[in-house]
């Protein structure tokens, strides 16, 4: 005797299978069970939370590099699948949640529409002086046609948002609200819509600003690299240029190459306490500082008992460390490390700031999905280490 719940879960399958396979062009279309709604995308280096949910018609997934071949999984608490992309192709499967709902997934080896909107008018190579304020970036810019504005690139910004303290001389119109996550914790602020913004040669039509207050001061907006997902940027420290690519220039052969991976990161080898780690530690050129150790790092099995802090600051160990990047070591780094056990409102990444970033001049290869570095002429430059830290510490014992 067959039972009900098993027909109930042939009709669902059947019934997915004939839903996508068209879409598929006629290929089997890869279907896995789950009793949770939590399930978790692997894309190269990057690991991506993903909730299950039926009431999405289609709900996609677009590659983290998309011109790349790249092999991406799904993975469930029941199942896995599994696919090789290229670049222009869609990929569909179907989860059936507790047995009785059908989730389905779409990986897209295709440029994300949330991106491509920003892809900018101009010519290219197109190159544009910087300055720098303390070890951050800045350029200038033209916004809405009439306002220059002083613009930080800040790799770690995943919106763009404009000063509270420059709305009101900018003239912004606010329609609308979002939720903003920073080092002010999570607030809903307001957002402008339909901004155009000129950069060099550079048009930007139709974008959004969020309006926060922890910009600094002279700030007038911050932009991300998302605002060149689809081109080559390189970032020359020595002549302060900041050039704009839609090819990969010939010099890049004589740079260190490594891949792109979400979220800018690095590969890294780490030293602390005679243990050795290997990590891929973010770009956050938007922090005026050397690293910052994060949740992502500690919580791997044993390094945060394994982490000897000098010490204790606000139930984080302020740890002396070694890093090696790009064949490059920075000795006695000094940074502090997040505790693993302690909530937080958000997982904290590992970082490295632009006082390490600008001994390198920079090709991040958006397309190819590659970074370019080679140690530039700021490569002896000091950096906050444990000579700073113990002078530090002699002021605060004669105080």
């Amino acid at each position: 005797m067959i039972k009900i719940n098993t027909i109930r879960i042939a009709l669902l399958l059947t019934l997915s299978l004939s839903l996508t396979l068209h879409a598929s062009a006629q290929k089997k279309v890869p279907v896995i069970a789950a009793t949770s709604s939590q399930s978790m995308i692997y894309d190269g280096m990057i690991k991506m939370p993903w909730a299950l949910d039926p009431k999405v018609k289609r709900d996609v997934y677009y590659v983290n590099v998309p011109h790349r071949k790249n092999k991406i999984s799904l993975v469930t608490d029941q199942g896995k699948v599994s696919f090789n992309t290229t670049y222009g192709n869609d990929y569909d499967l179907v989860v059936v949640l507790n047995s009785k709902d059908s989730c389905h997934v779409r990986i897209s080896a295709k440029d994300d529409p949330a991106t491509k909107a920003l892809l900018p008018g101009g010519s290219f190579p197109d190159t544009i002086p910087f300055t720098l304020r303390g070890s951050r970036i800045y350029l200038q810019g033209l916004l809405n046609g009439r306002d220059t504005v002083s613009i930080q690139f800040d790799t770690g910004a995943g919106m763009a948002c404009v000063s509270k303290a420059s709305s009101e001389r900018l003239n912004l119109a606010f329609g609308g609200k979002t939720v903003l996550s920073n080092s002010q914790g999570v607030n809903e602020v307001r957002k402008s819509a339909n901004n155009n913004l000129t950069i060099g040669h550079l048009n930007f039509k139709g974008i959004s600003l969020i309006e926060t207050g922890n910009m600094q001061p002279g700030e007038d907006l911050i932009i991300g690299y998302n605002f060149l997902r689809h081109k080559i940027i390189e970032i020359d420290y020595d002549k302060q240029l900041f050039i704009v690519h839609d090819k990969l220039p010939a010099h890049a052969k004589t740079y260190s190459k490594q891949p792109l991976i979400n979220r800018l990161s690095l590969k890294t080898r780490i030293v602390q306490n005679g243990k050795k780690y290997a990590f891929w530690v973010g770009m956050d050129t938007g922090r005026d500082g050397t690293m910052l150790i994060g949740q992502e790092f500690t919580e791997q099995p044993g390094v945060w008992n394994n982490l000897k802090e000098l010490t204790m600051l606000n139930g984080r160990k302020i740890i002396r460390l070694d890093a090696t990047v790009g064949g490059v070591t920075f000795k006695d780094i000094v940074t502090n490390a997040a505790d693993p056990t302690k909530p937080a409102a958000r997982k904290t990444g590992t970082y490295f700031g632009n006082v390490i970033l600008n001994h390198f001049n920079w090709i991040i290869d958006n397309i190819n999905g590659y970074i370019y570095l080679k140690p530039n002429g700021r490569i002896n430059e000091p950096y906050s280490n444990f000579s700073s830290y113990e002078t530090e510490m002699k002021k605060i014992k004669q105080q």
